[in-house]
């Protein structure tokens, strides 16, 4: 049988287990930030302490290059505009309110200086012939009574400056009944039909007639010139004509005006460009680009036009090494230069650097000497 002091100490024990895990929790807790910092800190040193393996990659600049070499250079001027014929005529009565009566072409016929191509009716002509008539009478007897001094001057005067008028208009109406080809060409519009009256109302490309003829052997180009290009161009000077239904085909052709005033409100002058046409391939309305060439250089010193920088208002170029193998890199170096005739193309170099140096031609304008370039091509 267990005394009373046993029970205590059994009791003391039971109850020492929970007591003892309580105040091992509790003591554990506070010290959790700490251990936390502790482990923090231990990695960060760990961290810094590592040594940097990693290696930092260049950066190269990819450009392209030529070589300065002997080249022809040809300056020219640009321009586009509608081909039209060097000769052409609108076919048309001097009297409108007439009717045609027969037409002897179609469009597209070649027509001789002289032929008759439309007659009109000719009631207006047959009144003018017998009032003409009339008045040819009139004037045969004054003149008889003038020579016998039986009438004034005054009189005779009158009655011969009616029989003239009269003449004159029986002319006029007769050239508006037979209308004639005034030059050799071609019928290259048709405005009105058989039996209908003539108007003069403008056609379907803005010409009054009946018919329009043109001359297909010679065309022309009519171009709107800026005042600073015109002092540049004279009646004789080559051009180059290209259109579009020929692509690949140049058409020789020439100043042939210059218009010496300029337009006040433009500031432009009409140059107008004759071309070669034998074969009559053009056609009046084409689209077409005409070049004209100002000046031009054989067998000199160039580079490519974008190869030349400004720095300063003065000319360089980037220079590099040639090596063997494309791809390379390389460090660019900035040489002045002395520039003559510069085209969009090419420009010429008088000094700075000697044929056969390698000099970059894009992505230069921003360069510095010692940039780390790579060279991809060389031309």
């Amino acid at each position: 049988m267990k005394t009373v002091s046993q029970k205590k100490v059994s009791s003391i024990r039971a109850l020492s287990v929970p007591v003892l895990l309580l105040v091992s929790i509790l003591i554990s807790i506070p010290m959790l930030p700490g251990c936390d910092k502790l482990q923090k800190e231990k990695e960060t040193k760990d961290i810094t302490s590592t040594p940097a393996t990693a290696e930092i990659e260049m950066i190269y600049l990819p450009v392209r290059a030529a070589v300065a070499a002997k080249r022809d250079i040809i300056q020219a001027l640009n321009f586009s505009g509608s081909i039209d014929a060097f000769r052409r005529a609108a076919i048309a009565p001097a009297v409108m309110g007439s009717r045609v009566m027969r037409i002897f072409v179609d469009e597209g016929s070649s027509v001789k200086e002289g032929q008759l191509l439309v007659r009109m009716e000719d009631f207006q002509l047959r009144q003018s012939a017998a009032q003409m008539s009339q008045l040819e009478s009139d004037y045969k007897r004054m003149s008889a009574l003038y020579s016998k001094g039986s009438v004034t001057a005054q009189q005779y005067e009158q009655v011969s400056s009616g029989f003239n008028a009269a003449v004159a208009g029986y002319e006029l109406l007769k050239n508006s009944v037979e209308l004639r080809a005034p030059f050799t060409g071609t019928v290259i519009g048709k405005y009105v039909n058989e039996g209908e009256v003539y108007t003069g109302t403008p056609g379907y490309d803005g010409i009054s007639g009946v018919l329009s003829i043109a001359q297909l052997s010679r065309m022309k180009i009519e171009v709107m010139v800026p005042e600073q290009d015109f002092v540049l161009l004279h009646p004789g000077q080559p051009a180059q004509v290209k259109t579009d239904a020929y692509p690949g085909m140049d058409f020789e052709g020439k100043i042939f005006t210059v218009n010496p005033a300029l337009n006040r409100m433009s500031r432009t002058s009409r140059v107008a460009v004759e071309i070669k046409n034998d074969k009559q391939m053009l056609k009046p309305g084409m689209f077409a680009k005409v070049e004209i060439v100002t000046n031009s250089l054989t067998n000199v010193l160039a580079v490519p036009a974008t190869a030349v920088v400004m720095r300063n208002g003065e000319a360089n170029v980037f220079i590099v090494d040639r090596q063997d193998q494309l791809p390379y890199e390389t460090h660019p170096k900035l040489v002045k230069v002395k520039t003559g005739l510069v085209t969009d193309t090419y420009a010429q170099i008088l000094e700075g650097i000697n044929e056969g140096t390698i000099v970059l031609t894009d992505n230069n304008v921003s360069l510095v000497n010692g940039t780390n370039i790579r060279v991809m091509e060389i031309k």
